[in-house]
Parts: C-alpha cells; sequence; structure tokens
C-alpha cells in the first residue's frame, strides 16, 4: 500500500537526525561494485542494521507483496523490463539490501535522499521466469556490446504512454486506488562510463496520491550495473528539490564510478 511506503520515506528520515549506523562520507561505497565519488558537498549516512532496512526487507518480502499495485508500480519505476525483485519464493532481491541517504545542506537548507542498492545473481533476479530478459541483461554493459537503441527492440515510450502504463497497472492490481501522476520521466537506456563500461537507467518525477486526498511528490531514479557475475540495482528517492540539489552530483558520481577489483 501506498501509505505503508510513505510511513517508510517517514522512517527514513531519521537517518538525517543521527539514528543510523556507520559514519558520514563523501563518496557512496557499494561493496563488490565500487565507489561512486560525489564531491564534498553531498555527504552519505550508512542506515544498514538499522530498523528502517529490517523493517523495508520484510515489507518487500511479505507474501503476495509482488502481486499489489503498489510492487507493480515501484516495478515500472525502478526495476529494468524483464527483473523481478518481488518474487514469491527465494531467493529474494531485497534480502541482499543495502540502505544509505545522501544529504546536502546549503543556506537555504537540507536536502536528502535514500538509496537502496539490491544485488545478485542471475539466480536472484530472474528465477520466476523471463528467460529472454535474461539473456539480454547478460551482455549489454560491455563498450563492445551490441545494444538495441531501444530497449527491448520497442519503441521509445512518450510521457502520456508511460502515465497510461502506470494508470492501467494501478487499476488490475490490488490497492489500485492510490494515484500516480507522472511529471517527468527519461525511460530506461544506456549511459557510457569513464571506465568504457555502461550503466542502465531511468529516472522520473511523480506525484502520488492516497485515497484521503494526501499527495506527496517523489523523485525516483534507478541505475543498473553489472560487475562480474552480479547485477547491482541502485534505487534512489527523495523530493523533487532533493532531485534538483543531487542529481547533477549523481550523475557525475556514476560516470565517474571506480569499479571494485573483479
Amino acid at each position: 500500500m501506498l501509505r505503508k511506503y510513505i510511513i517508510r520515506l517517514a522512517l527514513s528520515a531519521a537517518l538525517v537526525l543521527g539514528g543510523a549506523a556507520g559514519a558520514r562520507a563523501d563518496d557512496l561505497v557499494i561493496d563488490g561494485l565500487g565507489k561512486i565519488p560525489l564531491g564534498n558537498a553531498v555527504t552519505v549516512q550508512n542506515g544498514n542494521g538499522t530498523d528502517i532496512q529490517n523493517f523495508l526487507k520484510k515489507g518487500a518480502e511479505r507474501k503476495g507483496y509482488g502481486k499489489t499495485s503498489n510492487a507493480a508500480m515501484w516495478t515500472l519505476m525502478t526495476v529494468p523490463p524483464g527483473m523481478n525483485v518481488y518474487p514469491e519464493k527465494p531467493p529474494y532481491p531485497y534480502e541482499s539490501m543495502e540502505l544509505y541517504q545522501l544529504r546536502k545542506r546549503d543556506v537555504r537548507g537540507v536536502y536528502t535522499a535514500i538509496v537502496l542498492v539490491l544485488s545478485g545473481t542471475p539466480e536472484v533476479f530472474f528465477h520466476e521466469g523471463n528467460r529472454r530478459a535474461e539473456k539480454f541483461w547478460s551482455d549489454v554493459f560491455r563498450e563492445d556490446a551490441k545494444r538495441p537503441s531501444t530497449l527491448f527492440g520497442m519503441p521509445k515510450i512518450q510521457l502520456k504512454e508511460f502515465q497510461n502504463v502506470v494508470d492501467e497497472v494501478l487499476k488490475d492490481k490490488k490497492g489500485g486506488a492510490n494515484k500516480v501522476k507522472v511529471l517527468t520521466v527519461s525511460p530506461w537506456r544506456a549511459y557510457k562510463q569513464e571506465d568504457g563500461e555502461y550503466r542502465w537507467g531511468q529516472d522520473a518525477k511523480i506525484i502520488m496520491t492516497m485515497p484521503n486526498g494526501l499527495s506527496f511528490p517523489l523523485w525516483v531514479e534507478s541505475s543498473v550495473f553489472k560487475q562480474g557475475n552480479k547485477y547491482y540495482l541502485v534505487i534512489i528517492n527523495g523530493s523533487h528539490v532533493a532531485a534538483d540539489q543531487l542529481g547533477d552530483p549523481l550523475l557525475y558520481g556514476f560516470y565517474r564510478m571506480e569499479r571494485s577489483s573483479q
């Protein structure tokens, strides 16, 4: 349910107040993947080992959650086509989840976003079915790979079409009374990094409205990397203002990412 997701976002704010384990840093270091430099203006708070992390894991792995409108909507917003992060049976991608918070301060205030990192082998992300997608994602990250100009050969989707897909998904799933207005979207595409490898990314700004009329602006950015035989899905959530403040440092950080030794 959307209400539970909003509660999760509210709980994540505790990281700002010092409720998380670990120290701040200027780089986002993802074990097994590498170091994403974010510059001196952005700090990273480690939220691993907290009650918030456990709360998120249990919610995503709840029986039947993958069939809800909330799971379907977050799949559209954050998960590469063909991957499944809400399977009915283990292995569960959320079991690997790492949790961080980005923070930037200037004279106008403090801007934050939460970062979820899911990682695993193809068995973790594709074990409930989509072998065509598994084959596609296995070989589209190298510099010399033959990447399609559009994902899976489908036409490039426009904002109105993306909105129609979201509306259809919410209508047909449990909990579909919640509404999502998509303001901007840059659908999944490949981005070349400084080291010659590629990441795939999608980002959007949306407005979530609950049945009682409460609305929440949300920035959703998602990137997928491949390192050896493992995929790393990096999901970032924040406000629209946080997107304006943190978007450029993240884009530059992803571009300059220093890979871990394989």
